[in-house]
């Protein structure tokens, strides 16, 4: 007699779903740690964005110029807040004369979380130490996941 029984027994069934199990849990933490590491790049590449645009890129020179000039180059100071780079505000309007004044926006404002880290919180800037900061992860700065960059 043939027999044709055409399913998956008891101990078939529990072996792929103690697999997928197995799998899920090494796929789990990577996934996670890959969401913080982009984060982080996220947030230091803007930190840098910020940076060109108050200091200029040194990266972009041209015949010995700098093409890339920052808000301290055409103003001859340093922003006293983050939005001085987006907004003119009171700022004196460029002059192509002196070569002076605001000349912006230099960044670009566009979305609503330009001045936000990668994980949504306000990036801090610092006229007086010079420098801009994210708090990290855990939102709270100066416990050792801070990324910050001087100029």
């Amino acid at each position: 007699m043939i027999s044709n029984n055409r399913g998956f027994t008891l101990i078939e069934i529990l072996m792929v779903v103690v697999l997928i199990g197995i799998v899920a849990v090494v796929v789990t933490p990577n996934f996670i740690d890959f969401s913080d590491e982009a984060k982080s790049a996220v947030t230091q590449e803007k930190l840098v964005v910020i940076k060109y645009a108050i200091m200029g890129d040194p990266k972009l020179v041209s015949s010995g110029a700098l093409k890339s000039s920052g808000y301290f180059s055409h103003m001859g100071s340093l922003p006293s807040t983050l939005n001085d780079l987006v907004v003119q505000g009171v700022q004196t309007t460029y002059d192509p004369f002196t070569k002076l004044g605001w000349r912006g926006p230099y960044l670009d404002n566009t979305s609503a979380d330009w001045n936000l880290d990668g994980w949504k919180t306000a990036i801090i800037y610092s006229q007086v130490g010079r420098t801009i900061t994210s708090c990290g992860e855990d939102g709270l700065c100066g416990n050792g996941d801070d990324i910050q960059i001087s100029f």
